[in-house]
């Protein structure tokens, strides 16, 4: 059974593509790489709004199960990639991805000032 109404579903689907383009435009307008790895989480997110509408259209069939299952597998991938991505960007700039002694680290605290 499901629980047609067009309205909700076009307000969920809009959700999702207005997600999907601020994610792309956040991604364009930043001018670090690693700081427009942060809009890759938008579309994922939207993802959620997806299986809302499609449960709401077509009710508990498999067409919503897979929708879910896709939705899920794309939040749970997305932040390993961002992060895997951001490792391979600073091994590119600095040629290493492992913090070492005299790299420069932004908004880093002075970790001398917790030890005592």
């Amino acid at each position: 059974m499901s629980i047609h109404h067009p309205i909700t579903e076009a307000i969920l689907l809009v959700i999702v593509v207005l997600g999907a383009w601020t994610g792309v435009i956040g991604m364009l307008r930043m001018k670090e790489p690693t700081q427009a790895l942060h809009y890759l989480a938008l579309p994922a997110v939207g993802g959620v709004a997806l299986v809302i509408a499609v449960f709401a259209e077509t009710g508990a069939g498999q067409a919503s199960f897979k929708t879910l299952a896709i939705a899920f597998m794309m939040l749970a991938v997305n932040s390993v990639v961002a992060h895997a991505t951001a490792r391979a960007f600073r091994g590119r700039d600095i040629g290493h991805w492992q913090p070492r002694d005299g790299d420069h680290f932004e908004f880093v605290r002075d970790t001398k000032e917790f030890e005592e």
